[in-house]
């Protein structure tokens, strides 16, 4: 046990800051803005005395997010080794930075109620994803053309239409099953993309993150 202790202590200093952060905010909050403990420590649906299915579909795409960061930010990890795969490494990591951005947005209503209320519009909000995610796929273009991008591209065609019924919210329409539904399709579209693009960066699967090909003529020459 000693052993591992030393050998290990990154790891554990690591989960301890990894725990301590989140009940450090738990404890300033409590002492800055007077939170109740038990506001911030305790399952939503026994707080507001709800039914337990209650936010059943935005629940489960938190799962989902989650996954999917998961999965960018150890396939990355994977990849740290590797020096002729250090672009796929960065595609990943960036991935999983862009996945854990939208996610905390999805979970806390980053847009709809925290940003506004410093003062910063919803719409601004948005602009500034866009222009992350607009980042993130010029910068990786060559490589996602590699990838199975019509998930990716499903994906993103779901938030747009989520995104734009929450932005024009059209009559006669019922505005949770469309919106968040199209939401949900998106997260599970992402999670599927990423799991591709990561399986594939690390072991070469066709149709996911491979290197380009030799010509076929130029590999049997060879």
């Amino acid at each position: 046990m000693r052993a591992q202790l030393r050998s290990r202590f990154p790891a554990i200093a690591l989960i301890a800051v990894a725990s301590a952060v989140p009940i450090g905010i738990v404890l300033l909050l409590r002492v800055w803005k007077g939170v109740p403990i038990h506001l911030l420590t305790s399952d939503v649906t026994s707080i507001a005395g709800v039914p337990a299915y209650t936010g059943f579909l935005s629940q489960l795409g938190i799962f989902v997010w989650a996954g999917a960061a998961a999965i960018c930010f150890f396939c990355a990890r994977l990849l740290a080794a590797r020096s002729d795969a250090q672009e796929e490494r960065r595609f990943l990591f960036v991935s999983g930075l862009l996945t854990v951005v939208l996610a905390f947005d999805d979970l806390f209503l980053l847009h709809e109620e925290f940003f506004p209320s410093l003062g910063i519009p919803e719409k601004g909000v948005f602009v500034a994803y866009a222009a992350f995610v607009l980042f993130h796929l010029v910068s990786f273009r060559r490589l996602i053309l590699r990838t199975d991008y019509i998930l990716l591209a499903i994906a993103f065609a779901a938030f747009a239409v989520s995104v734009g019924l929450d932005l024009v919210n059209p009559a006669g329409i019922n505005p949770y099953l469309y919106e968040d539904s199209a939401k949900f399709v998106g997260v599970v579209s992402w999670l599927g993309y990423f799991f591709r693009a990561g399986s594939g960066a690390l072991s070469g699967v066709p149709g996911s993150v491979t290197r380009e090909r030799a010509p076929r003529g130029a590999s049997q020459a060879a």
